[in-house]
Parts: structure tokens; C-alpha cells; sequence
């Protein structure tokens, strides 16, 4: 379910740098990845992060094929960025490199497109959002 960090205020009109990734691995890396994920969890929601909320899912593809996917909403780019380099997602980064195929896709997405906290079909209905490109595509700076 969508997790929204606590207090935080959602302002419906403003744009928040989205982030998607997914990582397709071996179902025997599954264990591995959601320990990791653990880890990475505690780091995320630590307070002044710049997190506004995420949602995490795994889906099997078969029995040797499996997805690990994020979606998370920052308060400013720079926030994500400063969390990608830092602790424990770095960590996970570098044990997985071999392991885990990564992908990514950057949104800009309205406070009003957020998911209520708790809710599965708005969590569902925003994650299939992102996956269609229903979002404007937030170029990476240069």
C-alpha cells in the first residue's frame, strides 16, 4: 500500500519528482532483495529525508523470474538524489549490481494524483498511471 511519510502536507497543485524503478532478478535473489529493501526502508523513511511517500511491490513472472518495484515521491529532486548515494541504498546498490537487473523511469506527478495512504485500488490506479506514462517525464539535469 501507498505510504505516505508522517507530516507531511500534500500541496494538490504542486508537481513531485517521482521516481519508478524495478529490478528483475532470479526468485533465489528474492530473499536477498527484501532484506536489503528492509534496510533501505528504515533509511527512507528517516525524518528530513524530503520522502513525501512510497509504495513497494514484487511480482513473479515464473517460477525463475521475479520483479522487485519501487515508487517513491520526493519533496525535491534533489532529496532522491542525495538518498541514492547515501547508507543503506547505496549498499544494496553495489550487493546487487550482479544480481538484479534496474530499471527507472522519472515523473513529475500533482499532489491531487497522489494515492490515499491505505487504500489499495488508489495505490493500484497510481502505480498503472506511471507504468502508462500518464505523467510528464522528468528529464534527467544535465
Amino acid at each position: 500500500p501507498w505510504v505516505l511519510t508522517p507530516n507531511t502536507q500534500i500541496d494538490k497543485d504542486k508537481e513531485y519528482f517521482t521516481v519508478a524503478t524495478w529490478g528483475t532478478m532470479h526468485s533465489l535473489n528474492i530473499f536477498k532483495f527484501a532484506w536489503l529493501t528492509s534496510k533501505i526502508g528504515k533509511q527512507l523513511h528517516s525524518e528530513g529525508s524530503g520522502l513525501i511517500g512510497e509504495t513497494r511491490q514484487v511480482t513473479n513472472w515464473g517460477f525463475s523470474d521475479c520483479r522487485g518495484e519501487t515508487f517513491t515521491v520526493w519533496q525535491k529532486r534533489e532529496d532522491m538524489a542525495a538518498f541514492y548515494r547515501s547508507g543503506a541504498h547505496k549498499n544494496a546498490m553495489i550487493s546487487m549490481k550482479d544480481d538484479v537487473s534496474f530499471r527507472v523511469k522519472r515523473v513529475w506527478v500533482k499532489g491531487s494524483d497522489l494515492p490515499t495512504p491505505g487504500d489499495y485500488e488508489s495505490n493500484k490506479t497510481f502505480v498503472l498511471r506511471i507504468k502508462r506514462g500518464d505523467f510528464p517525464e522528468a528529464v534527467k539535469k544535465t
